[in-house]
Parts: structure tokens; sequence; C-alpha cells
């Protein structure tokens, strides 16, 4: 059952189509094959009452241990019966009431009586009584008759029917096939059919995946129609509208609080300095540092804040110029030498590529790529900066040797305010920053796991 719902919608409701249309077929064909095997038989019937009421004429009054005179049964039949009939086709059986053979002519000396069971009780009370049997492999038709001379005997005519049979069986060859494609083709047909009904939403599903978490500007499209797929796709726009509205919102309060932190965090961070530079004390000054140290942490996050903010906004991030990426990575190992040197990091920049962007927002993703690089290797290790030109536009890859991010993490890695448990202070943008970049400029990012160890984050420009 589950493997069934696994299925398409298209190939269920094709399935239900070929399945209700074989249930029916199946039906029809019952019921056809019925009537058909009944009309066969009912003209051999009549004929055999008809040559049976002989029979029973020959047989009544007879002895019961010799049978009619006259040369034994059908003997004394004066004429042939209607057709499709003939009288060399007929054989005979008196039978007594339990159904005991009593005499029977030579195509049936060997078998039992044909008419057995409820037959019995059935042809006693004066009703004729009809029915198929196998004779030597030979399927027959036989009608038994009572005999009303007291003796309580029964007289049985039978006839091979085997050319009934055939035509039956032909109908089953050919209406077995013919509904096998039936169903083929109803079930085709309902696949078809349920395709093109679902061709909307097909492409509702698709310009929904389309949608960004940040970019909710554009809508599904919704068919004219007054069908449930109509109002499904316009109850999902209206939503998708509320939604906007309140990202917007959200949006705006982030940009608003951001730029009215950037005032009071600089005078914090000024006065904060006048103090220190009047202090004595070095244990106060060394406070005072490290109060500083943290204003500039919240200056940075409200920085990351207001880059984000904008590039959810415009999509773009200011002015566009042609961008030397080679020296912009070499720039980067140059600023962020000291630090690795500090911790005999091997920081190397390689490659050479040129794209068109915004140079000042690009530089900000690379600072980010390469201190959180810095930042998760080991004393020792190695970090790379390779620049490659890649159609239509370049890659920016920064390698580190360290101990890289759980596999589950590598789907959520560029998400806002996600931290890799390894765990080194940040706020969980800096990496945001970077997918934001990338989507602003035409391309995206990656992240793996190397082989031999460490992270690898590509940053594609288009």
């Amino acid at each position: 059952m589950s493997a069934v719902r696994s299925l398409p919608t298209s190939a269920r409701f094709a399935a239900m189509t070929s399945g209700a249309f074989l249930l029916l077929l199946a039906l029809v064909g019952g019921v056809v094959y019925r009537q058909f095997h009944v009309s066969l038989r009912e003209t051999i019937d009549e004929s055999l009452l008809d040559f049976a009421v002989l029979q029973l004429d020959a047989v009544d009054g007879t002895d019961p241990a010799t049978g009619p005179p006259g040369g034994g049964l059908l003997a004394d039949l004066g004429h042939n019966p209607p057709e499709p009939l003939e009288s060399s086709e007929l054989e005979a059986q008196v039978l007594a009431a339990d159904g005991t053979v009593l005499q029977a002519t030579e195509g049936l000396v060997d078998a039992n009586g044909l008419v057995q069971g409820r037959r019995l009780v059935r042809v006693a009370s004066g009703v004729p009584v009809y029915g198929d049997a196998t004779v030597d492999e030979t399927t027959v038709r036989f009608v038994g008759v009572f005999v009303t001379d007291g003796t309580e005997r029964i007289v049985v005519l039978s006839t091979p029917i085997e050319s009934l049979r055939e035509a039956e069986r032909t109908l089953l060859a050919v209406y077995g096939p013919v509904a096998l494609a039936g169903c083929a083709l109803a079930g085709l047909a309902g696949l078809w059919i349920t395709r093109r009904g679902l061709a909307p939403l097909r492409r509702m599903t698709a310009q929904a995946d389309a949608i960004g978490a940040y970019d909710l500007s554009q809508r599904l499209p919704v068919p004219a129609r007054g069908d449930e797929i109509g109002q499904l796709g316009r109850t999902l726009n209206r939503m998708l509208d509320r939604l906007d509205a309140a990202v917007q919102h959200e949006r705006q309060f982030v940009t608003d609080a951001s730029h009215e932190l950037r005032t009071p965090l600089a005078i914090a961070r000024a006065e904060t300095e006048l103090v220190r530079e009047e202090l004595t004390d070095e244990s106060l000054r060394e406070s005072l540092s490290s109060a500083i140290e943290e204003i500039d942490r919240l200056a940075a996050v409200v920085e990351d804040l207001l880059l984000l903010a904008r590039a959810d906004a415009t999509s773009t991030l200011d002015r566009m110029e042609t961008i030397d990426l080679g020296q912009l990575a070499a720039s980067a190992a140059i600023r962020f030498s000291s630090v690795a040197a500090g911790r005999s990091v091997n920081l190397v920049a390689d490659g050479a590529a040129s794209v068109r962007g915004d140079a000042r927002a690009i530089e900000r993703a690379l600072a980010n790529l390469v201190d959180n690089a810095v930042r998760h290797t080991p004393d020792g290790g190695t970090v790379e900066i390779a620049v490659e030109a890649e159609p239509p536009g370049a890659v920016l890859t920064v390698r580190d040797n360290g101990e890289g991010v759980p596999p589950e993490m590598l789907g959520t890695l560029f998400n806002r305010f996600t931290q890799s448990k390894l765990g080194h202070g940040g706020a969980g943008l800096g990496l945001s920053i970077v997918a934001a970049v990338a989507a602003s400029h035409g391309g995206g990012v990656r992240a793996r796991n190397l082989p031999e160890g460490g992270l690898e984050i590509a940053l594609e420009l288009g």
C-alpha cells in the first residue's frame, strides 16, 4: 500500500481508472459469457427434450429388467430431432430412482448415471432436468425425464457439445485480450486526462519551489477557471501576500533598528576610548579595552544586518564595477596575515579572474570566508584562497584543513544565525552574508568537507 501511495497522483488515477474499467469489463464479460452459455444450450435442450419424450413413450410400461423391446434404447424413435441434433449423435440411459444405471447405449455403457444429487429429487417431481457431464473426456449435454408408469425410472438422453465448448473457449480467447487492451487504453487515457488536469498544479509547484524565503514578490500562476486548483492557487497567493507584508515589515524594522544603533555605538566607543586614555590603573584600562572589543563586535553585527537587509530589499549591492579577484584575494591574504602568523597558519592566495560586481560586498564576503577558515584551522595548518575563471563569471574558493563541519550541517551552513558546533563566538551571520552577496551577483555558494580533512566553500559569481 505504501508503494502505491508513493506513486505520482497521475499514475494513481491511471491505475484506478484501469482497475475500475477492468472490473466493469469483468462484470460485463461474466454476464455476456453466462448469456452466451445459456443461449447455446437452449436449442440443444429443446431438441433433447423432444427426443426424450419419444424415448419415454418407448420405455413407459416395459419391464424394468429388460427395457423396451425391439432392439433396445433408441430403436423405436420414429424421426430425427430438430436441428442441430442428429439421432446418430444421441446416447441414452435408463436409471433407477437412486441414479443406478439399468440400461445404457453403447456410448454410455461404462459411464455412471448422468443424473445425480439434487437432480434426482427434482426429476422425481416430474420436472425435466438438464446438465453438462464429461464422458470419456468428451463434454455432453443431457436431459433427464421421469417415467410415470410406477417403476420410478428415469430416461436420460445426451449428445456431445464439444462444438459449443469450443465456441465458449473462442469467446474467452477473444474477449480476454480485448478486455486487457481496453484496460491498458483506459489507463493511458486516464493518465493523459489526469496529467492535463494537473498541469496547472505542476506549474504552481515549480513556481512555488522557485520562490525564495527572502524574496516573496513572485506569485503562483493561477489558471483562469473556478475549479479546486484555481481556488487553491488564489488561496496560496493571498497567503504569499500576507507573508510578504510580514517579511517586509520585519525587514524594515531590522533596517531602522540597525541605523538607530549605529550612532549610539559609535558614541559609546569614542567615549569609552576617552575614558580609557585618562585612566592610569592598568586593570581598569584592560576592562575598558575588553568593553571596546564587545562594542566593535556589536557594531559588526549591526553592519551585517544592514548588509543583509539591503541585499534582501534590492537584490543588488551598491554600484557595479570590474573587479580583479586575484588582487582581491591577495589583499585578503595580506589583511589576515598577522592573525594567521600568530597561530603559525600558512595563508596563500592563487589564481586570477575578473567579474562585474560590487567590490565592497565581494570583499566583505571573502573576508568572512577567510576569517572563518583561519579561526577553524588548527595551529600550523594551511588556508588556501583559490581564484578561477568559470564562465560566465568566476569562483572564489577558500579551503582549510581543520575539522570541517558535521555532514548534517552542510545543508544549513548558510542560513542566518547558524553556528557550527565547534563554536568560535560568532553571531552566525558571516556565511549568510556570503550567500546574500553570491545571490545578488547571480551566483551561489556551495560547501563540502574535504576527504583529507577540512572545509571547502566556493563563492560563485555570475
